[in-house]
């Protein structure tokens, strides 16, 4: 019984001994917070859609006609004569 004791003294010295050698106190690593993330770049504003001219517009079928003026929120009635579209469209970029 008192080699237990003996060898459990022992072995709590070695313990400390090693504990003490291998981990020092002055190489705890502190941490640091991160570094706050760079401000998001402002959006730029949208871009002013070129208005095409009349002769751009003529070239475009009545359904190319439509796309363009939905796409600016306008509907365009494709029944109605081409050149009555193109007024239309033309005045939908303004």
């Amino acid at each position: 019984m008192e080699n237990f004791i003996g060898i459990g003294i022992v072995v709590v010295i070695v313990g400390f001994v090693v504990y003490q050698s291998f981990i020092k106190k002055d190489d705890v690593v502190e941490s640091k917070p991160a570094p706050a993330p760079a401000p998001a770049p402002a959006p730029k504003a949208p871009a002013k859609p070129k208005v095409p001219t009349a002769a751009e517009l003529n070239k475009k079928t009545k359904a190319e006609l439509e796309l363009l003026a939905r796409e600016n929120g306008v509907e365009l009635d494709l029944r109605k004569k081409k050149a009555d579209l193109v007024k239309e469209a033309r005045a939908s970029f303004k």
